[in-house]
């Protein structure tokens, strides 16, 4: 009895060290073309939502694992199945709610309607969209209000990357494509489609940012620290100046490497 119980405590003990040497590291993850609020263009700058992350981590004593560049399906599945153990920004949702835990309120990000110049139509309120076909990015929430909405009432694709949805309405396969409104014009440039697609003025919904967090990873401790430290950059105002700075006159060139 002895010696099992030894050898269950020499158990206890490997598998607890191992987790303790797996929190020495939290991985991170987030939404691809997403600038300003996560960008990979330049490993010194990942937007606002990815700095905060990395700041609170360089304030807590945390090491960050960026991971790869992969669809935003699968981050989720990730976040959710514990593989991965935050997400630099997403919108909270009550669905979400059930598989991650938030951080507070970071940040909020518009979701406007992008249309073709030449068939543009007035937008006020969701029912403007009922009889039109659009488009989303799969895995893309338009807040909690809207989704039931155009769950119970519109056509909305789901497409793959934001240049398949602006390639999409461009070409009027779609009469409106759903997306982040400063992250849709920095898009819509980059394709040269400027003269071609509009933002409409009205907003679909205006939507919090918040960090996301893996209820199922192994490193709640060190996970509840990171949170607490963003509590703390709100507090003290060290989160305006990472905000400010990326909407600031030469922020984009800065984030491509150009400077």
């Amino acid at each position: 009895m002895e010696i099992f119980s030894k050898s269950m405590c020499a158990v206890i003990l490997l598998v607890t060290t191992s987790i303790s040497d797996a929190c020495e590291t939290l991985t991170v993850n987030g939404a691809d073309h997403w600038y300003p609020y996560f960008s990979r263009h330049n490993p010194q700058r990942l937007g606002i939502m990815g700095d905060i992350v990395m700041r609170a981590a360089e304030r807590a004593g945390i090491k960050i694992d960026l991971q790869p560049s992969m669809p935003w399906k699968r981050v989720l599945f990730d976040l959710g199945s514990g593989r991965l153990d935050i997400i630099a920004g997403s919108l909270k949702t009550q669905q979400r709610e059930k598989k991650f835990n938030f951080s507070d309120a970071i940040h909020y990000v518009d979701l406007k309607v992008f249309v073709l110049h030449d068939r543009r139509f007035d937008f006020s309120q969701m029912s403007d969209l009922v009889g039109k076909t659009g488009g989303k990015l799969r895995g893309m929430s338009l807040g909690e209000k809207a989704d039931e909405y155009s769950f119970n009432n519109l056509v909305i694709d789901d497409v793959p990357s934001p240049k398949s949805l602006f390639q999409m309405v461009a070409s009027g396969r779609l009469d409106y494509g759903i997306f982040y409104g400063s992250t849709g014009k920095q898009e819509v440039e980059k394709y040269n489609l400027t003269s071609t697609i509009e933002i409409l003025p009205r907003a679909v919904a205006t939507e919090g940012l918040y960090i996301a967090f893996s209820k199922n990873s192994q490193c709640q401790s060190h996970i509840n620290l990171l949170n607490n430290e963003i509590k703390n950059m709100k507090k003290d105002g060290s989160i305006e100046p990472i905000i400010q700075y990326y909407y600031s006159a030469d922020a984009s060139q800065k984030m491509d490497g150009k400077k």
